[in-house]
């Protein structure tokens, strides 16, 4: 159990009186709280997180071998799980983690000393650390003493920001990864976060979430949007790589419009009664006599040769072109405006069922509106699409 400062009988009171003036002046001269008087672990000398920062840039490994300590505010705890053994603790603009022998109960907002006789300042592939802590030796001084997260964007992060409560914003998963869960039943997970600007432009990709497999969390699906995240940030030397650890679940607020939509899967088996998607009907190229089912988005304004270029292409609401009558555009998103998402249906003249008399030519009304298709799944206009279409149902 860590060491909670202890209520005083007046009598121990008046000794602390006395006692006090011998407790390090590094302590008052840098405005740190007095700890509870602990005749088992003296203050010593008083380090900031800071001059530790320095000493690990300088030195590299220092073991403590005689009283000190360090002050600072728990900005990361163990309570959701994706934290064990280990806790970060800031003070102002300087942050480190501390890395115990076994699992404490500090909290967040906790205002602690950490007596670091016998500990070693070190790190873990870049990131600074406290080892070898015993937490009995720490001791909570104040609670709910909460520091904000500095809010910053991924193209921002440097060595500055190391064990740092940080928070970026207008960021979301890549759609490729939107499907999975924090993190796999026995290993951690390991998520890109990608950075947009207010026009959804991407700007960076650099930021890799890792999730323990243990974190309350782990099986919670990713967020399918854009929004804030919360956490701190280290840094893995081993893979050249930023690393960010969420705190608590609730943290995560990534509920807006995402800015790369979300990849639909394959659905249906081909039937009128179930068709594929369009994503099955491009994952099904070669097959003959298949029914899809899609919005249509568009049309081509070109009758043969390959679609090369998007002016190619009239993605509504006008469909002026003469070509326009020969073919139609279907996609799972009433939105969308990739071909490549996309499947080009060939509209015959001849066909039985007068599947020409849709084209958005001359009905631009059906622009939008959800096509069920027959035909065989061929390339056409060198894209994703289908030939033969012989079979139509328009809602």
């Amino acid at each position: 159990m860590l060491k909670s400062i202890k209520k005083y009988s007046i009598l121990v009171l008046l000794a602390m009186a006395v006692l006090t003036s011998c407790i390090d002046k590094n302590a008052k001269k840098n405005n740190y709280p007095v700890p509870g008087i602990d005749f088992n672990l003296p203050v010593g000398r008083v380090y900031t997180i800071d001059t530790l920062l320095y000493m690990w840039h300088a030195e590299g490994t220092h073991t403590f071998n005689e009283d000190a300590s360090v002050y600072g505010i728990v900005v990361g705890d163990e309570t959701s799980g994706n934290i064990y053994k280990a806790s970060f603790i800031q003070d102002g603009d300087a942050a480190i983690e501390l890395y115990m022998k076994s699992t404490s109960g500090l909290r967040n907002g906790d205002s602690i000393r950490v007596y670091l006789k016998g500990a070693t300042l070190s790190e873990y592939s870049g990131t600074p650390q406290i080892q070898d802590l015993d937490p009995n030796t720490i001791t909570i001084l104040a609670n709910n003493k909460h520091i904000d997260p500095v809010e910053i964007s991924t193209l921002d992060v440097t060595n500055d920001y190391i064990c740092h409560l940080v928070k970026f914003n207008h960021v979301e998963f890549a759609a490729a990864d939107r499907n999975n869960t924090f993190a796999p039943e026995d290993a951690y997970g390991q998520y890109n976060l990608n950075q947009y600007d207010e026009n959804c432009n991407l700007l960076d990709s650099k930021i890799i979430v890792r999730t323990s497999n243990y974190a309350s969390f782990a099986k919670n699906q990713l967020p399918q949007g854009n929004g804030s995240i919360t956490g701190i940030l280290t840094y893995y030397s081993g893979g050249s790589a930023w690393q960010f650890t969420i705190r608590s679940y609730s943290e995560v607020a990534m509920n807006n419009e995402p800015c790369e939509a979300s990849i639909i899967p394959p659905t249906g088996s081909g039937t009128q009664g179930d068709p594929y998607n369009v994503t099955a009907g491009i994952e099904h190229q070669g097959d003959t006599a298949q029914w899809v089912s899609g919005y249509i988005v568009g049309s081509a304004n070109i009758a043969t040769g390959t679609i090369t270029y998007d002016s190619q292409i009239s993605w509504g609401p006008e469909f002026t072109y003469n070509e326009n009558v020969t073919n139609i555009i279907i996609a799972d998103r009433e939105e969308e405006t990739d071909i490549n998402k996309c499947l080009v249906i060939y509209l015959p003249s001849n066909a039985p069922s007068g599947i020409r008399s849709i084209n958005l030519k001359d009905h631009p009304e059906n622009w939008h509106k959800i096509i069920k298709v027959k035909g065989n799944l061929r390339a056409y206009l060198g894209k994703s699409g289908m030939r033969n279409t012989n079979e139509y149902e328009l809602n």
